[in-house]
This record gives C-alpha cells, sequence and structure tokens, in this order.
C-alpha cells in the first residue's frame, strides 16, 4: 500500500472514491491517498501507475512553488515601498519639527 498527499485548491471539488484510490477531503485542499497493490496489474503496471502519479504530483508542487515565489517577489516590493513611504514621511516631519 503506497501512502501520498496531493494538492487541490479551492476551486476543485474533492475526488469521489474509485476502486483503486480512496480520497479524504479536508477543508477542500489537502486530499490524502491510499493505493493498493493487490487492485492493480503486476510490478510493471505498478512501476508506471507510480511514476505517472509522482510525475503529477512534481507538476503540481512545481506549479504551488513557482506561485508562492512569485507572490514573495511582489511582497517584497511592496514592503520596499511601503518602507521607503514611511522613511520619507519621517524624514519630512523631522525637517518640518526643526524648522520651526
Amino acid at each position: 500500500m503506497f501512502l501520498y498527499l496531493s494538492y487541490f485548491p479551492f476551486s476543485q471539488s474533492c475526488l469521489s472514491p474509485t476502486s483503486s484510490a480512496n480520497h479524504l477531503c479536508e477543508g477542500g485542499r489537502l486530499v490524502l491517498s491510499t493505493y493498493e497493490a493487490t487492485l492493480e496489474g503486476g510490478p510493471d503496471d505498478m512501476t508506471v501507475v507510480d511514476a505517472t502519479t509522482l510525475r503529477r504530483q512534481l507538476i503540481k508542487l512545481n506549479r504551488r512553488l513557482q506561485h508562492l515565489e512569485e507572490e514573495n517577489k511582489e511582497r517584497a516590493k511592496r514592503e520596499m515601498i511601503m518602507y521607503s513611504v514611511t522613511v520619507a514621511f519621517w524624514l519630512i516631519n523631522t525637517w518640518v519639527w526643526l524648522r520651526r
């Protein structure tokens, strides 16, 4: 029996149980699946199925990682702008206060 985790976005509903996998939804995001080796063909079929499953999971993880990296870059830009505006505000306030 093989255990693996799959990620599904909120917009995609959880898959219904099939003959070869049991899916448990937790908030529509995380799906824990078990794969029964005895329900499928021989070991060669298992290798193909495992390779395909791993490839799909790797693609999903790569997409998630790319999305997180893009969000992190955007957040860093926003923080840099906010820090710059804050420093400029305090410098102007200090200058105005000293000129009184």
